[in-house]
């Protein structure tokens, strides 16, 4: 996998995260996987589509999920138990999507990178597996808690 690609996500989460005071962000661990995968309580998955295809699954743990919650409805809602607090980590992903999406384009010429909407995936103890291709699996340390950044992309020639 391309490592430019790679640094555009990794670029994209940060800056992404930073807007809503997520401020301390540590690359706490970086492995190549042999699958797209994840084990957080809090996913949100995002397609790309163009002569690159792929998967990001970026999870949370509750608490930075619901922070975010806080902070990008102006501390109007906390928990994730109410439709639109997963709304809003739904637009979070649709944010970071765009973000990754231009940040791609970027580093592949400007090539066009279409991107499909993000699903939002919850629950302890849940699996998620969106593809076996080689993976790249990301995990930030932040003040508020553990981020999580798993990378799946192939060209499509």
């Amino acid at each position: 996998m391309n490592e430019n690609i790679i640094e555009a996500v990794k670029s994209a989460t940060i800056s992404i995260l930073q807007q809503f005071g997520i401020s301390d962000i540590r690359l706490s661990f970086y492995q190549q996987r042999e699958n797209n995968e994840s084990d957080y309580p809090v996913n949100v998955t995002i397609g790309f589509l163009g002569k690159v295809n792929g998967y990001v699954i970026v999870g949370l743990n509750e608490v930075v999920a619901e922070e975010l919650v806080s902070v990008m409805t102006g501390g109007f809602l906390n928990t994730l138990d109410d439709p639109m607090a997963r709304s809003t980590i739904l637009e979070l992903g649709n944010m970071l999507s765009a973000y990754i999406a231009n940040n791609m384009s970027a580093e592949l010429g400007g090539e066009k990178v279409a991107i499909t909407p993000p699903t939002l995936v919850m629950g302890s103890g849940v699996y998620i597996m969106m593809t076996r291709y080689e993976s790249v699996d990301i995990k930030f340390a932040t003040e508020k808690g553990s981020i999580g950044i798993n990378i799946s992309l192939w060209r499509k020639d």
